[in-house]
């Protein structure tokens, strides 16, 4: 018999394969899976609250949380078309609705969702060959060590695996003479999976020219069949797409990021992993906006999210065209990142968080390398049947394709994992068959292709850091947030023992050193930064604010104009140089300060940002004895924070601009707006106190 040779026992009763398992012995060990998946999902869960990422998430878990709160709240989020694909968001808005804003419950439900994933495998491995193969992929799927990880963080592959599994088991229904109801939900199921990540739509592309090529059906039947699939995804995204014309007043399908990511993942100074676009602040927000100032500064005119995405598109691209021999050198990089049995951190160091914070995780022996030599021979086994089993087929090597093109990480590539364990139980179970037969020559060649395999995936390149230092690093960064800046030190500390080329470590033991009154120690940790990689901004900020604390205006003067050169359109790069100024003895100080608050002003991407540079921009006029500049400035920062603030920035700026109007000549306005100021917030006591000066004249 031919064991590569697809069944039919997942559509139908009784297996063709008399070795495969009955129906009922199969359903019992899948539900004996399905209780393991979950349980080991659970308990991952409940050991994981000791992270203090459990209830405090960053980066994108904290993007997908503010935005789920906000629509379980009826607020808007973020204006405009989709920045991301809504699908998660939406998803974890309706558990919000729920739990309200306890982090427990909506884990708990995608453990859940996790073991219905599993199912789904199930059901995919026995479509494409039998029942055994179903429960052998279930199983691996179950066990899958970043697979249990990534059901308990709030990010996307824990809806990307069922929706990317339920649109290949339907696509896989296309094959049989049914009626128009499979393409089209088949359709459907592809649209969904692409409003939780777009990049399925390459490989529903190429499964919509298999429907074709595959042959059987006359050519005219295969190609409706082929419109009618991407009509119905299409019909299945149009709302998404609707909302962005009319809500967002913008042309975009479903999400702006595209273009973005191609430029992040495709230029002079790109590594092919790390999500961070050059001359941006780290942090989410504060990049966001960077790369729209730097977009619109470049195009000279503000840009709607779709223009921003075509410049970078078109930045990319004439990377690319110009230097196709580094671009090529690139994409085999980013492949072999790709193909590394080596789980590449995005927003964190997954496997150290996981088996930090989830002890299950550690001895799970079930991962990339195990997985991937099998999954790749089961692949070459199954390419034979591509009129049958097609639609599987391309969806490995699609997905590859889809995350290479941008840039490689752990959470980009794990819905692959799934499919490809489907193709891993399949040649583990041909080698078992041949193992019994006796067909030693079968079971050499699947022996000797899994174990090259094995060995390539295994050979990780000497440049990826496979220290803790990562993970180290966050974890002091979480410590620094929480003003433990002792605990912060330590385990900076460590984090450059374990790695000390890691520039970022640096910079924000810097900042640590600093924020405990050691500015020299913090000088020499932001300068070592500075050394490893000069376009580290925090590094950048940090040497001026040490040699100020050092009282080194001169030289922190020289230090700000730097970080400017290095990043003119960063708000802090000119808002950090205007102070140092203002500082300093500088002669034609107040020129120079001026014009970089203005540009402060010009980049500034939140009301925050505004205030403080309207605000420091008055008392550079009121020093200046300019009154009229000095009041309008201090106008235009109350505008931006319009409301007091907890810190009494708010009631600091109406007294000085006050003071500024009574030294002007006319102290009955500066009394009579005081009156009113106080009339507005009579129970705020700091208000009061500030402006008693004014109410007693």
């Amino acid at each position: 018999m031919d064991h590569g040779a697809p069944t039919d026992n997942g559509a139908h009763g009784a297996p063709n394969d008399p070795g495969d398992i009955s129906r009922e012995h199969a359903r019992l060990w899948l539900l004996a899976i399905l209780i393991f998946a979950l349980a080991i999902r659970v308990v991952y869960v409940l050991q994981s609250r000791a992270s203090p990422l459990f209830d405090a998430p960053q980066m994108d878990a904290l993007y997908h949380v503010e935005w789920a709160r906000a629509l379980a709240h009826g607020r808007e989020y973020q204006p405009g078309p989709f920045f991301r694909a809504p699908g998660y968001p939406w998803f974890l808005a309706a558990l919000t609705r729920v739990f309200g804003d306890d982090l427990l419950g909506p884990r708990i439900v995608q453990a859940i969702v996790g073991t219905v994933s599993c199912a789904l495998i199930y059901l995919l491995g026995a479509r494409l060959y039998d029942r055994r193969t179903g429960l052998v992929a279930a199983a691996i799927t179950s066990a899958y060590a970043m697979l249990v990880y990534f059901d308990g963080e709030l990010l996307l592959p824990v809806l990307e695996v069922p929706t990317c599994a339920a649109a290949v088991l339907l696509a896989l229904r296309c094959v049989d003479p049914v009626g128009w109801r499979s393409t089209a939900l088949a359709g459907v199921a592809l649209g969904v999976a692409a409003i939780v990540r777009p990049n399925v739509l390459l490989w529903g592309l190429l499964v919509a020219i298999w429907m074709v090529a595959r042959g059987g059906a006359p050519l005219g039947g295969r190609i409706r069949q082929s419109v009618m699939y991407g009509a119905f995804a299409l019909l299945a995204i149009l709302p998404i797409t609707a909302y962005n014309a009319f809500a967002g007043h913008d042309r975009v399908l479903i999400s702006s990021q595209g273009g973005l990511n191609l430029w992040i993942g495709n230029n002079p100074s790109s590594d092919g992993s790390t999500a961070i676009a050059p001359g941006t602040r780290p942090d989410w927000w504060g990049g966001y906006e960077d790369v729209i100032a730097q977009a619109e500064a470049a195009e000279g005119r503000e840009l709607r999210p779709s223009e921003v995405s075509r410049h970078y598109t078109r930045r990319a691209l004439d990377w690319i065209s110009d230097e196709p021999l580094a671009a090529l050198r690139h994409f085999a990089w980013k492949l072999r990142l790709y193909w590394t049995d080596y789980e590449l951190g995005n927003n964190q160091d997954e496997v150290f968080f996981a088996h930090e914070f989830g002890p299950v995780l550690r001895y799970d022996p079930v991962r990339f390398g195990l997985v991937v030599p099998l999954g790749l021979v089961g692949l070459l086994l199954a390419v034979r049947h591509w009129r049958r089993n097609g639609a599987a087929l391309l969806f490995v090597p699609a997905w590859c394709a889809s995350v290479v093109l941008f840039f490689v990480c752990a959470r980009f590539r794990i819905p692959m994992i799934p499919v490809l364990a489907v193709f891993a139980a399949h040649a583990a179970l041909v080698g078992w068959r041949a193992a019994s037969a006796h067909d030693w020559r079968r079971l050499t060649a699947i022996a000797i292709g899994a174990g090259g395999i094995a060995l390539l995936v295994q050979l990780v390149p000497a440049r990826i850091d496979r220290t803790p230092a990562k993970g180290l690093w966050q974890l002091g960064v979480l410590r620094f947030q929480a003003g433990d800046f002792r605990e912060a030190e330590r385990l900076l500390t460590e984090s450059i023992a374990q790695n000390p080329r890691f520039p970022i470590a640096r910079q924000d033991l810097g900042w640590t050193l600093l924020r405990e009154g050691r500015a020299q120690d913090a000088l020499a940790q932001f300068d070592a930064a500075s050394s490893l990689d000069p376009a580290t901004i925090g590094a950048l900020q940090g040497r001026v604010e040490s040699l100020w604390a050092l009282q080194r205006q001169s030289d922190a003067v020289t230090a700000a104009r730097a970080f400017v050169v290095a990043a003119p359109l960063l708000f802090t790069a000119q808002y950090t140089l205007a102070r140092a100024l203002l500082a300093s003895t500088e002669p034609n100080r107040d020129v120079e300060a001026r014009a970089s608050l203005r540009a402060a002003i010009e980049h500034a991407g939140s009301a925050e940002e505004l205030f403080n540079a309207h605000f420091l921009l008055g008392e550079l006029e009121r020093t200046a004895s300019r009154t009229a500049p000095a009041i309008a400035a201090y106008d235009a920062a109350i505008a931006a924070r319009p409301e007091p603030d907890a810190e009494g920035w708010f009631w600091t700026c109406q007294a000085t601009r006050l003071g500024v109007i009574a030294q002007s000549g006319d102290r009955e306005r500066a009394r009579r707006e005081a009156r009113a100021l106080v009339a507005r917030w009579p129970e705020d006591s700091r208000g009061v106190a500030s402006l008693r000066a004014f109410l007693t004249e």
